[in-house]
């Protein structure tokens, strides 16, 4: 396959920070773009309630089906899904763990990523693991993304310190997407033990006025070959 297991992981492990590092998905599963959006822009003084991705709840999950391309011209297509498991102890922590599993395919051969957040009763990020690599990366200090957002609101979350000697840097902003909706753009850098950049990605997700997650997308750049990966929700 054209797309290499490194890349498909530098984009599941830049989905797995945003989309469950705030404490999993919720509502059931869904799928979809956000299409027929109208263009007016998002009331400012509107607040989103982000308690859906906030959910614990046992056997929630959001799927998505996703088609994009890289910067060399293949045609991609695949799927993201959610899924929290029963609630365990970790570390005398106890957590819900969130699965994600990334599945994108070339038409040839599907590389498939798998990877787990764990999150606390409080809603934070306590750790979180690629299983295909066995990458496991640990929060500075424990954090999450607020339960509820307006446009313009921004902030930085906790780096990740990771066991291959890399560090993850986080950030959000909300942006006005249509009536009704916003877009929160989350953000991710990784860096080699010598500060510099490795690879670094967006998630664009377009919440409606109930806290739903109705689109995705997804883009990550690998800085050495200065390849970027883009996948949308269909």
């Amino acid at each position: 396959m054209k797309v290499s297991r490194y890349i498909i992981t530098s984009v599941i492990f830049s989905a797995i920070l945003i989309l469950t590092g705030c404490g999993g998905s919720g509502g059931g599963s869904g799928g979809g773009s956000g299409g027929g959006v109208a263009a007016t822009s998002t009331d400012p003084n509107q607040s989103f309630t982000l308690a859906t991705t906030h959910s614990t709840t046992l056997g929630t999950v959001y799927t998505f089906q996703l088609a994009g391309s890289d910067s060399n011209g293949v045609n991609l297509t695949g799927s993201i899904t959610f899924a929290n498991r029963e609630q365990i102890m970790l570390n005398g922590v106890l957590v819900t763990p969130v699965d994600l599993i990334l599945v994108v395919t070339d038409g040839v051969s599907p590389v498939t990523v798998t990877g787990t957040s764990f999150i606390d009763t409080s809603g934070n990020l306590i750790s979180l693991t690629i299983q295909t690599t066995g990458l496991t990366c640990t929060p500075v200090s424990p954090d999450s993304l607020p339960t509820s957002v307006k446009v313009g609101d921004f902030g930085i979350l906790s780096t990740l310190v990771c066991d291959n000697n890399t560090t993850t840097e986080r950030s959000w902003r909300v942006e006005g997407a249509g009536t009704g909706t916003i877009r929160m753009i989350s953000s991710t850098a990784t860096k080699d033990q010598f500060n510099s950049v490795i690879d670094y990605g967006d998630v664009e997700s377009t919440i409606d006025s109930d806290g739903n997650i109705v689109s995705l997308k997804l883009v990550t750049t690998i800085t050495a070959s200065n390849y970027t990966l883009t996948m949308e929700s269909i």
